[in-house]
């Protein structure tokens, strides 16, 4: 990597049962609003990533990076640490 890209957030933190903390679209859109252009995916997490389905299917993953892209943001880190 030649260049560091950021601010970026770790959503972990902040996942929860309302709006708008409740999916990877949600949040990503409010991590975006705040001035974040990279997340860091709780891996462990459902309502971020299927982590079998994006292994077995390239579809499901370019899809799912897709849609993170097109809010604004990169994604950092695949996080497996618990909290």
């Amino acid at each position: 990597m030649k260049t560091l890209k950021g601010p970026g957030i770790f959503l972990a933190q902040f996942m929860g049962d309302q709006a708008p903390f409740n999916d990877i679209i949600s949040i990503g859109k409010w991590a975006q609003q705040l001035g974040y252009t990279g997340i860091q995916i709780p891996a462990w997490d459902a309502r971020c990533i299927d982590l079998k389905q994006a292994a077995e299917s390239k579809t499901y993953a370019d899809e799912w990076k897709g849609k993170i892209n097109e809010l604004g943001l990169e994604v950092t880190e695949l996080s497996t640490h618990l909290q």
